[in-house]
C-alpha cells in the first residue's frame, strides 16, 4: 500500500480534519449553550428575581365591599336551563377555578332586602373561603344567564331580587335565596351558623322616643328606665362575668369545675395585684355603679351600668376613681337616647386600658385598634369589625378568654371562621402553611411583634416604690422610668413574643397558693408540651415583676394601695399589707419579702395580614441558603422559591416606622426550636411527630 500523499488524499484529509473540528466545535457550543441555559434558568429564579420589597400597606377591602353591597344590578330574566350535572358536563375543564375569583369578600346588605324589612345589620360573607371549601362553584352558581356572552358566574342578586315577582313566579326572592343556600348547606354539612343572630346583628331601634327621662337623673334612675323594657336582659346580666367578675373556670388546670374564680375573688397578678381593698379604683371598669367595698349588692339590678356598653355618642366616661360611677359631666339623657350595639370604643373603654392606663397590661389591646388603621389589625382596621362580631354574645354571656383571668364564657378561635386549613387555594406555599396549623397557632405567624404602636409594661418592681425624692428620667419612649407610687417599670415596643406550647389549659397561681421559694413564681403559665398532639406553638407576652410575699406563710400579699390608709397615702407597707391581705381573706404574719413573679399573657389581637406575617426563612434558617424547593421535593424551576420563602414581614420597614426592633434586621431563627424541644430546625431534623430527617446532610454534619 502506497503512503505517498496524492493531492486527492491531502484534500480528503483536510476535509476530514475540518469536519471533525466542526463537530467538536458544535458539540462544545451545544454544551456551553445548555450550560448557559441552566445557569440562566437558575439566575432567573434567584438573583434575577427582584429582592423582596417592602410590603405595601394592606389594602382595605371594606369600602369596596360596601360599595358592591349597595349596588342593584339588572335583573336576569332568562337563564340557561340545565341541571347541575349538565352544567358540570358542559363546563368540563373550563369550570371556574379558585384563582379566578375576583372578589374574596362580600357584604350582604342589598337594598332589595332592606326595602322589604330592615331589622338586621350587614352579613359578612367569605366568598373565597366558601369556594375553597366547596371546591365546586356550580353548587352556588347553579344557573347562568341565557345570553351566550354572559359570564358563567353572576351575583345572586342578578337572578334573585324581589319575591313573588309575577313575571317570574317560579323564582324565589333574594332573601329566600340567601337563606336557602346558606342554611341548607350549613345544615347538610353540619357546620356553620344556622341561627338568625349567628350571622345577623339586630338593628337597635331609635330610643329617643322611648326614653322618658327629664332633668339630670341619677345613674340608677337611668337604669330603672332601661328596666321598663329590658328586665329580662338585666337578669341575664346579673349572672354574667362582666357583672360578677367571677364565674366558670373550665380552662384552669385542676380547677375546671370551680365557678368562684375571677378578678373579684382569688385572682392575683403582678400589675396592681388584686381588687380587694382597692375597689373604688379597680371597679371603675365594672359594668355597675358603686362597688366601693365587699358589701356591694350583686342582686341590685338598678346598679347595672347599661350605658358603658351601649353608648353610641362617644361621650360616656367613667370616673377613674369613682367605683364604677359615671363622670360628673356626662349627659346621661343624651347617652340613653342614643344607645346601640357595643363598639370598639365602648369595649375598649375598659379593655384597652387594662392595668390602669393605656396599654399597660395587654400587649395587643390598645386604642390603635379603634383608629381604623389598615396595619393595626386586619379585622378591625381593614374590615371594620366590631368586637362583638368575633366575641359572639348570647344572653349577655360573651365568648372569649384570656390567660390572666380564669373565668370564661366560651372560647373563640381563628379556626371558627377560617377553618383548620385557613390558607385558600392550591400551590406549594398554601399546602405547607395549612400543614403548619397542626403545630402553630395562627397568631404565631400573624402576630410577629406585639405592642406595635404603643409601648407596654414588661417589668414592674414594687420594691422600689415610695421614693418621692428620686430623680425621674425618661426612657427612649419618653415615659418616666420611675413613679413613687409604682416603683421601677420597664416598657417594650414592637417586641418579639415569647413562644411556648399551649393546649388551651392554663396553670394558674391562686391567691393563697404557696410561692416558689427557690425561683420565680409563675402566676399564669400556658400548659402544653411538644409531645402533646393538642398543643401548638403560641406567642405570648411575658410580664416579670417583683412583689411582696408573706415570709412566714409563703404566699403573695395583697397591698391596700388606693384610698384612705392605703400605701399611696401613708407609704407604709406593713399597714398596706395587713389591711389588703385581711380584705382578701388571708392572714398576715407581719413579715414580708420581695419575690420574683412572672405572667404569660396571650397575644390574640392586632392580627396582621400575610404581607406582614413571618416568612418561612425568618423561622427556618436552613432555607436562607436554598436556591429551590429541591431539598425536599422534585426540583421545579418554574417555582419562584424566593417569592415563596422570603415573603413576609420586613423588619427594616417596621423599624423605620415603629422603631425598637433593630435586633431583628437581617436575622433569622425567629423561633428558638431547640427551646421548644426540637433537636433543631424541623426542616433539618424532622418535625415533632415525623422522625424522617428532611435535611439529612445538615443534620449529619451537626452530629
Amino acid at each position: 500500500m502506497s503512503l505517498k500523499m496524492t493531492p486527492r488524499k491531502i484534500g480528503f484529509l483536510v476535509a476530514t480534519v475540518i469536519l471533525v473540528a466542526a463537530a467538536l466545535y458544535l458539540t462544545l457550543a451545544v454544551t456551553v449553550f445548555k450550560s448557559r441555559t441552566r445557569i440562566d434558568d437558575f439566575v432567573s429564579t434567584t438573583s434575577r428575581v427582584a429582592p423582596p420589597t417592602a410590603p405595601r400597606p394592606w389594602e382595605a377591602r371594606q369600602s369596596a365591599a360596601v360599595h358592591r353591597s349597595d349596588e342593584v344590578v339588572p335583573l336576569v330574566k332568562e337563564v340557561l336551563r340545565e341541571t347541575l350535572s349538565q352544567r358540570r358536563a358542559r363546563l368540563g375543564v373550563k369550570a371556574l377555578q379558585l384563582e379566578e375569583i375576583k372578589f374574596s369578600y362580600f357584604l350582604l346588605n342589598n337594598p332589595i332586602i332592606k326595602a322589604e324589612e330592615n331589622l338586621y345589620g350587614t352579613v359578612r360573607f367569605m366568598h373565597k373561603k366558601h369556594a375553597a371549601l366547596l371546591n365546586d362553584c356550580t353548587i352556588c352558581h347553579h344557573y347562568r344567564p341565557a345570553d351566550s356572552a354572559a359570564p358563567e358566574a353572576t351575583r345572586c342578586s342578578a337572578c334573585h331580587q324581589t319575591a313573588f315577582n309575577p313575571e317570574l313566579p317560579g323564582r324565589i326572592g333574594l332573601k329566600g335565596a340567601h337563606h336557602r343556600q346558606c342554611m341548607g348547606c350549613h345544615k347538610e354539612w353540619n357546620k356553620g351558623p344556622v341561627g338568625c343572630t349567628d350571622c345577623h346583628a339586630k338593628n337597635v331601634p331609635a330610643h329617643s322616643e322611648l326614653i322618658k327621662l327629664t332633668g339630670k337623673p341619677e345613674p340608677t334612675k337611668v337604669t330603672r328606665e332601661c328596666l321598663r323594657c329590658h328586665d329580662a336582659q338585666a337578669n341575664e346580666m346579673l349572672t354574667s362575668t362582666h357583672w360578677l367578675w367571677k364565674g366558670p373556670s373550665a380552662f384552669t388546670e385542676g380547677e375546671e369545675k370551680r365557678i368562684d374564680l375571677g378578678k373579684a375573688t382569688k385572682t392575683i397578678n403582678n400589675f396592681c395585684i388584686n381588687v380587694a381593698s382597692n375597689w373604688p379604683r379597680c371597679t371603675n371598669c365594672h359594668a355597675g355603679y358603686g362597688w366601693r367595698d365587699a358589701s356591694f349588692d350583686f342582686n341590685d339590678k338598678t346598679r347595672i351600668d347599661c350605658l358603658i356598653c351601649h353608648d353610641t355618642t362617644g361621650t360616656y366616661k367613667k370616673d377613674p376613681q369613682g367605683a364604677g360611677m359615671p363622670a360628673a359631666n356626662v349627659d346621661l339623657i343624651k347617652v340613653a337616647n342614643n344607645v346601640g350595639k357595643p363598639s370598639r370604643k365602648t369595649c375598649g373603654e375598659c379593655h384597652f386600658s387594662g392595668g390602669g392606663e393605656d396599654p399597660v397590661k395587654h400587649g395587643r389591646l390598645n386604642p390603635s385598634l379603634d383608629f381604623h388603621s389598615t396595619t393595626s389589625d386586619v379585622h378591625m382596621g381593614g374590615l371594620g369589625f366590631q368586637c362583638h362580631e368575633c366575641h359572639k354574645t348570647r344572653n349577655h354571656k360573651i365568648t372569649g378568654r384570656s390567660l390572666t383571668l380564669p373565668v370564661a364564657e366560651g372560647g373563640r378561635s381563628c379556626e371558627d371562621c377560617h377553618t383548620a386549613a385557613p390558607h385558600n387555594g392550591g400551590g406549594f406555599l398554601n399546602h405547607h402553611l395549612n400543614r403548619h396549623t397542626e403545630h402553630l397557632a395562627c397568631m404565631t405567624c400573624h402576630n410577629p411583634v406585639y405592642a406595635m404602636h404603643n409601648p407596654t409594661k414588661a417589668f414592674w418592681d414594687w420594691s422600689t416604690a415610695g421614693d418621692k425624692q428620686r430623680r425621674v428620667k425618661k426612657n427612649k419612649f419618653g415615659i418616666p422610668d420611675y413613679n413613687w407610687r409604682y416603683g421601677d417599670i420597664t416598657w417594650e415596643k414592637s417586641a418579639q413574643p415569647a413562644y411556648a406550647w399551649y393546649n388551651g389549659k392554663v396553670r394558674r397561681h391562686i391567691l393563697g397558693d404557696k410561692i416558689n421559694t427557690k425561683g420565680v413564681t409563675l402566676l399564669t403559665e400556658p400548659v402544653g408540651d411538644i409531645n402533646d398532639p393538642k398543643s401548638r406553638i403560641y406567642p405570648f407576652k411575658v410580664m416579670d415583676g417583683i412583689q411582696a410575699a408573706d415570709t412566714v406563710n409563703n404566699y403573695l400579699l395583697v397591698p391596700h394601695l388606693f384610698g384612705p390608709g392605703g400605701y399611696w397615702e401613708d407609704l407604709d407597707w406593713q399597714k398596706a399589707f395587713a389591711d389588703g391581705t385581711e380584705a382578701a381573706g388571708l392572714s398576715y404574719s407581719g413579715q414580708y419579702k420581695w419575690v420574683k413573679t412572672r405572667m404569660y399573657l396571650g397575644l390574640t389581637h392586632e392580627v396582621v395580614a400575610k404581607k406582614f406575617a413571618l416568612s418561612c426563612v425568618q423561622c427556618h434558617a436552613s432555607l436562607t441558603t436554598e436556591r429551590s424547593c429541591g431539598r425536599c421535593h422534585q426540583d421545579k424551576r418554574e417555582v419562584d422559591f424566593k417569592k415563596l420563602a422570603f415573603q413576609g414581614i420586613d423588619f427594616k420597614l417596621v423599624h423605620r416606622h415603629e422603631g425598637d426592633n433593630q435586633d431583628w434586621l437581617n436575622r433569622t431563627n425567629y423561633i428558638d426550636f431547640e427551646q421548644l424541644g426540637y433537636k433543631g430546625d424541623p426542616i433539618e431534623f424532622g418535625g415533632r411527630f415525623k422522625k424522617l430527617p428532611l435535611g439529612w446532610r445538615s443534620a449529619l454534619k451537626k452530629e
